[in-house]
């Protein structure tokens, strides 16, 4: 199986439930639950569009394959569409609307499983957070018409609970699979699928790409002077200042122990430069104390690369680890001038 037909899925699932919506919005009695309906269609055929706008452009490379297991998620994806054509079996036009919401709880609750999420974030991550908070307002809009309409004890009344916990447990494990625990910054399975398919489009148009490698200075002195807490306090800092430096469009990521990384699509040699040289003011200007109020100097040794054009995610990497690794030599607590690949 592919990438392809678990995408394909996606929209025959989000087409599915368009229609149900539709069906549901013509024959619900409740004027106010018919347009909720309605609202709920017209939504899911954003959906659609959403996993056809990464369909399409996974057909034209821009996408990498970012799935492991693709016949696994297949059938996962196979029995949540059999789920959903029961649940269309057992609408009709008399059924009440009552009934019918629990229906449309009965299908959101099958649309929360994580896949979804975890699709999202690794293959339009520059995207996720915008479509991820609009899904969210789509499922608070169902609970609250299901809380609307509960009495305490029914079966509506549990859906609409159970709807709020699933998602919030479910936007968790998206998380755990997606972000650094410690630092809320994407992970290295986050940043690879990010830097795969903006390495694609950079290769593709002949735009500029840029990675900054970043490595804290002197993080086993802080764990051996002032405890591991501290040196984790420390982590978690540098992350703050990464994320001030860098631009909202920018990805940071914890690459590992004491090393992140940063991309930074559309930027050319003298930004990339720029970045570097903000990235190392902002985590001096960073205050960190231990336990005992001590203060704790902050610093990071910086490299970075630009490629214009056919270098693959590997060598922008491994040019921009190189330049971090001159920072190292020559003192750390700087950044060295970016590399630039594909001149």
């Amino acid at each position: 199986m592919s990438m392809e037909r678990v995408l394909e899925l996606c929209i025959e699932l989000d087409t599915e439930a368009e229609r149900i919506y539709h069906a549901m919005a013509a024959g619900c009695p409740d004027a106010a639950v018919s347009q909720l309906f309605d609202v709920m269609a017209g939504e899911e055929h954003g959906h659609i569009g959403w996993w056809r706008e990464i369909r399409d452009a996974w057909r034209d490379g821009l996408v990498p394959e970012v799935l492991n297991d693709t016949d696994e998620l297949v059938t996962r994806l196979e029995g949540i569409a059999r789920h959903m054509s029961e649940a269309h079996g057992r609408l009709t036009p008399d059924c009440g609307t009552e009934t019918m919401l629990a229906l449309a709880g009965q299908l959101e609750f099958h649309m929360l499983d994580p896949v979804f999420a975890e699709l999202l974030e690794l293959t339009e991550p520059a995207r996720a957070g915008s479509r991820l908070e609009a899904y969210e307002r789509h499922v608070d809009r169902l609970v609250e018409a299901l809380e609307s309409h509960a009495e305490p004890g029914s079966v509506i009344a549990f859906l609409a609970m159970a709807l709020r916990r699933t998602w919030r447990d479910n936007r968790a494990l998206a998380s755990f699979a997606m972000r650094d625990q410690l630092t809320g910054l994407h992970n290295r399975r986050s940043l690879a699928a990010y830097l795969e398919q903006w390495a694609a489009w950079a290769n593709r148009y002949g735009h500029p790409l840029a990675v900054a490698m970043i490595d804290v200075d002197g993080l086993k002195t802080i764990n051996d002077t002032h405890g591991h807490g501290t040196g984790d306090d420390a982590l978690v800092a540098v992350a703050a200042a990464l994320r001030e430096a860098v631009r909202a469009s920018d990805v940071v990521a914890r690459y590992g122990g004491d090393e992140f990384a940063v991309v930074a699509p559309e930027t050319d040699r003298d930004d990339l430069a720029a970045l570097l040289d903000r990235i190392v003011a902002c985590v001096h200007e960073t205050s960190l104390a231990d336990a005992e109020g001590t203060p704790v100097a902050l610093s990071v040794s910086v490299g970075g690369a630009v490629a214009r054009g056919g270098s693959t995610p590997t060598d922008l990497l491994a040019a921009a680890d190189g330049g971090l690794y001159e920072a190292k030599r020559a003192g750390r607590d700087r950044a060295t001038p970016p590399a630039v690949l594909g001149d």
